[in-house]
């Protein structure tokens, strides 16, 4: 390299394609779509594929990583911690690796026999496409989409009131996309709820005279509250109903977490269906348990990267007891 800098070169990439800028650049573009090739050639991501006949949902991948590393802020309220959660929940649900039924008879044969169905409707298998289209989850996972259009419409009109343009014609294109209704062969929504955005939603506010990196800050803020809803609206509820089968059938988190195959006999399970329907009661006793068991159970099975799992594990049991403890303590000052 030392001769090669006192020389005039050029570099020529098949035959005929002269590299006009650094060429460190283009190795590196060249290698990120190798890995980009790599990561779609897997079955995860199968229904990428399937997309390409649906010439309105264009994955903007651009939009989409910015999304899946767009961090909310945190305050008092919503910490470090949160934040962190929050974030390893976004790239479970990009990445497909959400523990559900079907992805714990794989890695806990063991435990999960192949006849569990769906806590939530009985009769259903749950994969991540049942999760948000059980017929007993369809209905708030509606609302969660028409909030998240709502959203959309909202920031469009502001964009159409500051670029002097009428906004009807960009709100009708975006309502128009196939992605908000749910079906079983629609898979425009469910790469929404994947995270793999569409180019639709950034050429919209292009068109509206929005810079394309003010746009994607914007999209990004949309979705990371969209994902926060179906967090605590779809998977917190379902991780606290799957947790009371466990209880029922003694599988502890002790059992869950070790390595050691426990080999439980067949007769000895329960199945869903035997278990009362799900429900949530209002007293403040079972708004307590709720919380102590979704923080519990809600990440079960998950390798965190935060400090390490076991850290987490000893931190979440620890605010647990102490919110028990604190609440506890309240209803004896009251007595």
């Amino acid at each position: 390299m030392d001769l090669a800098s006192a020389h005039d070169f050029v570099l020529i990439y098949d035959n005929d394609v002269v590299c006009e800028f650094n060429p460190r650049h283009l190795l590196k573009q060249y290698y990120q779509m190798q890995l980009m090739r790599d990561l779609l050639n897997l079955m995860r991501f199968h229904f990428i594929s399937l997309l390409s006949p649906n010439i309105d949902y264009v994955v903007d991948w651009e939009l989409t990583w910015f999304t899946l590393n767009f961090k909310s802020s945190h305050d008092a309220f919503f910490t470090y911690e949160h934040a962190s959660r929050h974030q390893t929940f976004k790239f479970k649900l990009f990445l497909d690796d959400l523990p559900t039924l079907e992805k714990l008879k794989q890695t806990r044969p063991d435990l999960y026999m192949d006849e569990l169905t769906c806590r939530s409707c009985i009769d259903r298998m749950e994969d991540l496409m049942h999760l948000f289209m059980c017929k007993n989850r369809r209905p708030p996972m509606q609302r969660i989409l028409q909030s998240y259009q709502k959203h959309l419409i909202s920031k469009i009109l502001e964009a159409g009131i500051l670029a002097d343009i009428d906004s009807t014609l960009f709100i009708a294109k975006l309502t128009s996309l196939s992605c908000w209704s749910f079906s079983s062969t629609n898979w425009s929504s469910y790469a929404l709820v994947r995270g793999c955005l569409p180019k639709l939603f950034i050429d919209l506010f292009v068109d509206l005279s929005i810079l394309r990196i003010s746009a994607i800050k914007v999209i990004a803020a949309i979705h990371n509250n969209f994902v926060q809803k179906f967090r605590r609206r779809i998977w917190n509820l379902r991780s606290y109903e799957k947790c009371r089968w466990e209880n029922a059938m003694n599988i502890t988190y002790k059992l869950k977490t070790t390595l050691k195959p426990s080999n439980l006999p067949l007769s000895k399970y329960i199945l869903y269906s035997s278990l009362p329907p799900p429900t949530l009661h209002d007293s403040r006793d079972s708004r307590t348990d709720w919380l102590k068991n979704s923080m519990k159970y809600a990440f079960a099975g998950w390798s965190v990267d935060f400090y390490s799992g076991r850290a987490i594990r000893y931190f979440i049991s620890i605010v647990a007891s102490t919110l028990v403890g604190i609440y506890q303590g309240g209803r004896s000052r009251e007595i």
